[in-house]
């Protein structure tokens, strides 16, 4: 038998951890896909379609993909949870890569899925609503458009990858309200590094109007202003790590952690 992942090994204990812990699995599902139409309504409402889809977007996937990433290895915050979990027959991989699974695969798929069948019907509904004979029908109508993935939301699946990664390393670590702990560090880091580059920035651009970090910076002079972006070579070493190498990095200290807490 492998000892590091025997397929129905791990789809036992796939099944045995999801319906032994429904409410938090399950219930982390239905919150956050609660919240997500909620915010796409009310953004909607006051403000407009754009703004709407993108904030409902990002709130329910990194939100509601952190908030499982936290629990998913939530076992240690009791001692009798903790000794009955280490001393399941069933390998330090296949533990870990129940978690990955859930949240990396099971949570994002779902929620994609969820959220275009959303937008379409929001979408599909203003539409409908607009007056045919209206002069501006068209303007209006392709103002509204479904949400491309992939698009201008590659920033939101970046930052879900590693906000969910880390969170997954956080929660082996943190046993007591993992969620509130690493989303205080990320908040940290990411705060520490726009003061950082700022300050670094208004002493390099005396004329800086505002600058994000590892994107751009915008200049003024006299009445006009310009934008300052990062050499191609720049933003392809900063793809790099932040979509593969950082996330793996992650990945692989949470898969010691766990390892280290079995030992």
């Amino acid at each position: 038998m492998n000892n590091a992942f025997q397929f129905r090994r791990f789809r036992l204990y796939f099944v045995k951890t999801v319906l032994e812990r429904p409410t938090q699995i399950l219930g982390t599902f239905v919150l956050s896909f609660s919240v997500t139409v909620l915010i796409y309504f009310l953004f909607k409402t006051v403000a407009n379609f754009e703004v709407a889809q993108m904030m409902s977007f990002s709130i329910g996937l990194v939100g509601g993909g952190c908030l499982l990433a936290s629990l998913v290895y939530g076992y240690f915050s009791d001692a009798g949870n903790s000794a009955s979990y280490l001393t399941l027959p069933v390998s330090i991989f296949e533990k870990w890569l129940c978690g990955f699974i859930l949240v990396g695969i099971i949570y994002l798929g779902l929620f994609l899925f969820f959220f275009r069948g959303l937008d379409l019907f929001f979408v599909h509904q203003f539409h409908n609503s607009l007056n045919r004979n209206d002069a501006r029908y068209h303007d209006q109508y392709d103002s509204v458009y479904v949400f491309t993935y992939f698009g201008e939301s590659l920033a939101t699946f970046i930052f879900f990858l590693n906000a969910a990664s880390a969170m997954m390393l956080g929660s082996l670590y943190f046993n007591k309200v993992s969620f509130i702990k690493v989303s205080l560090v990320i908040c940290g880091i990411f705060f520490l590094t726009i003061m950082l580059n700022y300050g670094i920035c208004s002493i390099l651009f005396k004329d800086m109007t505002r600058c994000f970090p590892f994107h751009n910076v915008n200049i003024k002079n006299g009445d006009d202003w310009g934008v300052i972006t990062m050499p191609s070579s720049f933003d392809r070493l900063y793809n790099l790590v932040a979509i593969y190498i950082l996330p793996a990095v992650l990945l692989i200290l949470s898969f010691i952690r766990l390892k280290e807490k079995e030992a």
